[in-house]
């Protein structure tokens, strides 16, 4: 049986962005603890939030959490025990030989790479200098791609794109797909103000197609917009917190409805999507929700207009897209029992807090009494499929 983790990361080491591109660190200057820690915890969740409303994001944690985490940072104390536990600081969490004989320890056959630390230089430039943050996408790209060298068979880097710049992004990951890259992280956001269906974004989505690239749509690069009024609840900072994580389920399906309705999975049949880490319980709901508008048989009054594609956008979402499940969040039958087979698949997010060294003994686990098509399915043929690998 073939496994196939299309969620992991590396977690790159301290000072790689310095030492990667010196000039381009030297303008923008490493982001304190805090800040690290506020980008990790909170990202841009009060991005909609006026400025007389947001409050100050480091009192969304304890302070004894979050002082930890900054003496762990600058060298002078240790890891949070969640953090060991997870592997974070195993050798393979940051060394490709490493990480291939942890895999093999656990009869997995490749891993999809996504960025640590990597991300933060291009969301601190978005905050401070715009013009540096697509620099410090190519910078990790780069340095991912160095890093890999050598190892993609097994260990796939993904490319980190923002469609703000098309051209920039079809020219990297044309460059990235030669060094073995085979998919691309895009945020799951309207970018530039445009959605994701815009005819601006056809380039992309058809040069993606062409390079066998799937496109990820991962936690961290999207959240949806909330009315400003959420925040403006008298100074309850965890309800708005916890509110926050209500409106992230929305992001995957926002986004998907885009590319289903827009007509774009229709017009790139071969264009492949992986959402990660973004829960898989919506799923069900989701997935009856997008029929339902596409039932020419209701009202006109609530349709507004004919579908016209010729699939129904389940049909589009069984071709195309595959979700990966995520240990803190989700259990998997009652959701696996709900839907049509392979359109959950596997994933550890090693080596982070949130993810498990031993996920697939304890997806396995839940899997009991499954038919064993579904479970090949859900490890890796139904990822396979998908990436062409």
């Amino acid at each position: 049986m073939r496994i196939i983790d299309v969620d992991s990361h590396f977690n790159e080491p301290y000072g790689w962005f310095e030492q990667a591109n010196p000039a381009l660190a030297a303008k923008l200057p490493r982001m304190t603890a805090a800040e690290q820690f506020i980008d990790i915890v909170v990202g841009d969740l009060f991005a909609s939030v006026p400025p007389q409303l947001r409050p100050d994001p480091l009192a969304l944690v304890p302070d004894y959490v979050r002082e930890s985490y900054e003496r762990f940072l600058s060298g002078e104390g240790e890891p949070p025990p969640s953090a060991v536990e997870s592997g974070s600081f195993l050798p393979a969490a940051h060394e490709p030989e490493a990480r291939i004989a942890w895999m093999d320890a656990r009869g997995i056959e490749k891993q999809v790479l996504l960025p640590s630390s990597g991300y933060h230089p291009y969301r601190h430039a978005m905050r401070k200098d715009p013009s540096l943050a697509l620099p410090a996408l190519e910078t990790y790209n780069r340095w991912a791609a160095e890093r890999l060298h050598g190892y993609t068979e097994r260990l796939i880097p993904a490319t980190v794109v923002d469609l703000m710049d098309v051209d920039w992004s079809v020219a990297e990951i044309t460059r990235m797909r030669a060094g073995g890259s085979r998919v691309a992280f895009v945020k799951a956001d309207p970018h530039g103000g445009k959605a994701l269906n815009h005819p601006d974004f056809e380039r992309f989505w058809s040069a993606a197609e062409d390079l066998g690239v799937t496109i990820m749509f991962h936690v961290g690069g999207g959240r949806a917009a909330m009315h400003p009024g959420w925040a403006n609840n008298g100074g309850d900072l965890a309800a708005f917190y916890r509110l926050a994580a209500l409106a992230r389920q929305l992001v995957p399906q926002m986004a998907l409805g885009a590319m289903i309705f827009g007509g774009v999975l229709e017009r790139h049949p071969k264009l492949g999507i992986l959402v990660s880490e973004l829960g898989i319980d919506w799923l069900p709901h989701f997935l009856d929700t997008i029929d339902l508008e596409a039932d020419n048989t209701r009202p006109r009054l609530l349709t507004m207009a004919p579908y016209e594609l010729p699939l129904k956008p389940s049909e589009y979402m069984q071709r195309q897209v595959r979700v990966s499940v995520v240990h803190q969040q989700d259990v998997l039958r009652p959701t696996l029992d709900r839907i049509p087979e392979g359109l959950v698949v596997f994933s550890s997010d090693f080596p982070h807090v949130e993810g498990h060294q031993e996920a697939v003994a304890l997806y396995d686990a839940q899997l009991a009494g499954l038919a064993p098509g579904a479970r090949e399915a859900f490890f890796g043929r139904s990822a396979a499929q998908l990436m062409g690998i």
